[in-house]
């Protein structure tokens, strides 16, 4: 896939050199705080991305591969949505500094998101897209997934069409 080229520098950036893949088409991350609380209604309505105090999901299609980039910033990063079919931001509170998206299952896990290990409130901001494989009849999909401290529970849905 294309790399990504950020407008802003940001303080961290990882690219997942191989192709990830999940399971049942979920990344997570659960951050407990010690006392166990009933666990939120985290059904994404913007198809993406949702969030509660100490859970980050993201979804993507079980079937096909992931390209993954991360990036980590200091403050809030432009929005870029040109060749992102969706592109999401919510807000999310790490209780621990440990924003590590994985997949039980499939044994997928990325690099922590937050700022230097830093507890606290988060903007996460998650693009996504489908793109052709040269030479084959297949798609696969890629994503980023920028993190950056900011505070505010609203989500933001900067694009969302149609994949193809």
């Amino acid at each position: 896939t294309p790399r990504h080229r950020p407008r802003t520098k940001p303080a961290r950036a990882i690219r997942m050199k191989e192709p990830q893949w999940t399971d049942y088409g979920v990344l997570q991350t659960y951050e407990e705080e010690g006392e166990e609380e009933t666990e939120p209604d985290m059904d994404p309505g913007n198809g993406l991305v949702s969030s509660a105090r100490g859970i980050l999901s993201v979804m993507t299609h079980p079937d096909f591969d992931l390209c993954v980039t991360l990036e980590t910033y200091t403050r809030r990063p432009p929005v870029e949505t040109k060749g992102w079919d969706k592109v999401v931001e919510v807000g999310y509170f790490s209780p621990g500094g440990q924003i590590v998206l994985y997949d039980s299952l499939s044994g997928t896990e990325l690099p922590n998101l937050a700022l230097n290990g830093s507890k606290g409130h988060y903007r996460i901001r998650v693009h996504y897209a489908w793109f052709p494989w040269k030479g084959e009849a297949q798609s696969g999909q890629r994503l980023l997934i920028m993190a950056y401290p900011g505070k505010g529970d609203r989500e933001i849905v900067h694009r969302n069409r149609k994949s193809t």
